[in-house]
């Protein structure tokens, strides 16, 4: 099995700028860790890591290409996705107060994160990127495709523990509830741009 070293520094950067970036599962991690804190909003970025490990899967083998390629399919998973978007927007938007002990049965859970991940329209694009844009190692596709993604799915992890984490330290900083609920519709508002600039992009 040979590395090309020059297609690995390449592939690394690019993961990390487009996995990292602002998107609807990222601004949604934060927007958790806001709404709901660090340890509560865990379950919902495990089911977000669980859904992005089974989208790269898709990806990767083509199903995906497949299915929007679909001229009925493809038009209707794009727009489950902008609604369930829309949704989750909501239950960020209406979250309770920080201090309100309704905030830990407000919160999203896995199944609300594995549905992200799964309906996430910038997720698709930027795996298919970068599964077809580098050829890490040129001699062996199967090994190629598998590398790549263990490399994007490592990487997307630390990434979205970040984003997470930077969400549940602004918490701690905004003990106003008036102010906490103008800090969860703005990051609300930041989810639905983004779903909008990714499905139009």
């Amino acid at each position: 099995m040979t590395v090309d070293s020059a297609q690995l520094a390449a592939f690394v950067p690019a993961v990390l700028a487009l996995v990292g970036s602002p998107g609807p599962a990222t601004l949604g991690l934060a927007a958790a860790g806001a709404a709901f804190g660090f340890r509560t909003a865990r379950p919902f970025l495990f089911g977000l890591l669980s859904g992005v490990a089974l989208t790269l899967v898709l990806v990767g083998t083509g199903v995906v290409g497949a299915l929007l390629a679909h001229p009925v399919v493809g038009p209707l998973l794009t727009a489950f996705a902008a609604c369930y978007m829309v949704y989750l927007a909501y239950r960020i938007a209406t979250a309770a107060p920080i201090g309100d002990t309704r905030g830990s049965a407000d919160a999203p859970g896995f199944v609300p994160g594995f549905v992200l991940a799964m309906t996430n329209p910038k997720a698709y694009a930027v795996f298919a990127t970068l599964f077809s844009g580098f050829t890490v190692i040129p001699d062996d596709i199967v090994r190629n495709a598998l590398f790549k993604g263990l490399l994007i799915m490592g990487l997307l992890t630390v990434t979205d523990f970040t984003w997470l984490y930077v969400g549940s330290a602004l918490r701690h900083l905004f003990r106003d509830p008036r102010l906490s609920r103008r800090i969860n519709v703005g990051f609300a508002v930041l989810l639905l741009l983004s779903v909008g600039f990714a499905v139009y992009a």
